[in-house]
């Protein structure tokens, strides 16, 4: 099946290109300074580690059994014979008495091995003769230090993990195990997120002709609760320089980013740069060289970051992908450089591109161990299912010539 993404004839080189509006935006971390925060390790996922955080000790903190067994020194000469089980060994609770020639200690997983053990025989080889009594059904096949977690084998005391890191519940297993009960993180950033538009309404809201709902700020919120940030929803603005002049001002007094979809076009409602403007906004770049998000913007409002995003639902939710993620990872201290792109092979034949950088919505599976993407047959940026239904973007660059099937293409994994 082919692919038709349309071929522009668009020449307008006025556009800044994806990757200096990208360095323009970064240019805009200075702006925001963000403090550090002590929380407990249950409260943690989520949060960017800004301290580095060490083991408290090392795991494990002595040689252990890594099976129920018997506990022996694999050079006692007495192994072919019957041996005396002269305690036992469990997790918490270590055998006292000393593994010497002729004698075992009955071990379980995770305990300490006894001194004078250096391997463990599993159960499963061994014979019970009686009561505090066993042999082992092949003596000649133990060696040193089989079946046991060495000292230290996980970390040892000191190891670290540096800041920048996006705690997850793995970091939080292994920061507990380290013995740490509170970490240090970064504050999270407070992000105002304003629509505009008189067509729109808030979800919930009685439905009226001509209205739709509202659901970019929604998208967009959600991305940012996931990357710990503090995003919140203002009342949407309407088509006039007074509504967004007011969403705006209010707006800059108490965020860290602020984030506008709507009103970034040409049309003669589009009215958020001109209102901006009259508050103070000093741009850094006022359209972008991509499809879809070329009307996007950027700037600061009284020293406050301020990307402005389509309306259209699609361009709004790919572009806080492309744009403002990036910015946020900056500003939190993630040391992940974001859009992560990867690669994968072409289902369907897509036509040439056109002069516009294309971020096409598309399906990645893995087939065998091959990544295989199939580009979505209708990329209108209105349409919301689709965009549900897609899990990433491929990359089209300016200009890209036909690609056929099986052609490797660049991608970028939706969040």
């Amino acid at each position: 099946m082919e692919v038709d993404l349309g071929h522009s004839s668009e020449k307008n080189h006025h556009l800044t290109s994806y990757s200096e509006a990208l360095e323009l935006l970064f240019g805009l971390q200075k702006f925001v300074t963000l403090n550090d925060d002590t929380i407990t390790l249950e409260n943690s996922r989520g949060r960017v580690l800004s301290g580095e955080v060490k083991a408290l000790i090392d795991n494990p903190p002595a040689d252990v059994s890594s099976m129920d067994g018997y506990a022996v020194n694999s050079s006692d000469e007495r192994l072919n014979g019957i041996l005396r089980v002269i305690d036992v060994s469990a997790a918490g609770n270590p055998a006292r008495a000393q593994v010497s020639a002729g004698s075992a200690v009955r071990i379980f997983t995770g305990a300490k091995l006894p001194e004078g053990a250096n391997s463990v025989i599993i159960q499963e080889e061994v014979t019970s003769i009686k009561k505090s009594e066993i042999s082992i059904n092949n003596p000649e096949k133990i060696l040193p230090n089989e079946n046991v977690r060495k000292k230290g084998t996980d970390f040892i005391e000191g190891t670290s993990i540096k800041p920048g890191k996006i705690i997850t519940p793995k970091e939080i297993m292994l920061f507990a195990a380290m013995g740490h009960d509170k970490l240090l993180v970064k504050q999270k950033p407070l992000i105002s997120i304003i629509s505009i538009g008189d067509e729109l309404t808030k979800p919930g809201n009685p439905h009226k002709k001509n209205q739709i709902f509202s659901s970019n700020a929604y998208g967009i919120a959600s991305l940012l609760n996931k990357l710990s940030c503090n995003p919140v929803i203002f009342p949407i603005a309407r088509d006039n320089m007074e509504s967004i002049k007011r969403n705006l001002d209010k707006a800059s007094q108490n965020s860290d980013i602020i984030v506008t979809t709507g009103g970034a076009s040409v049309g003669a409602y589009d009215l958020v740069k001109s209102a901006a403007k009259e508050l103070g906004l000093h741009l850094c770049f006022e359209k972008v060289n991509i499809r879809p998000g070329k009307p996007t913007f950027a700037g600061y409002l009284r020293n406050v970051p301020l990307i402005g995003l389509p309306g259209n639902p699609v361009s709004s939710y790919v572009c806080a992908q492309l744009f403002l993620l990036p910015l946020v990872m900056k500003i939190i201290g993630c040391k992940v450089d974001y859009p992560i792109i990867s690669s994968a092979k072409l289902k369907s034949k897509m036509n040439s591109n056109g002069f516009r950088k294309h971020f096409v919505r598309a399906n990645m599976r893995n087939d065998g161990g091959i990544r295989i993407v199939s580009p979505k047959n209708r990329q209108d940026s209105s349409l919301i299912k689709t965009l549900q239904e897609s899990n990433c973007l491929i990359i089209r660059p300016s200009n890209d010539n036909i690609k056929d099937v099986d052609d490797l293409v660049d991608i970028i994994e939706l969040i």
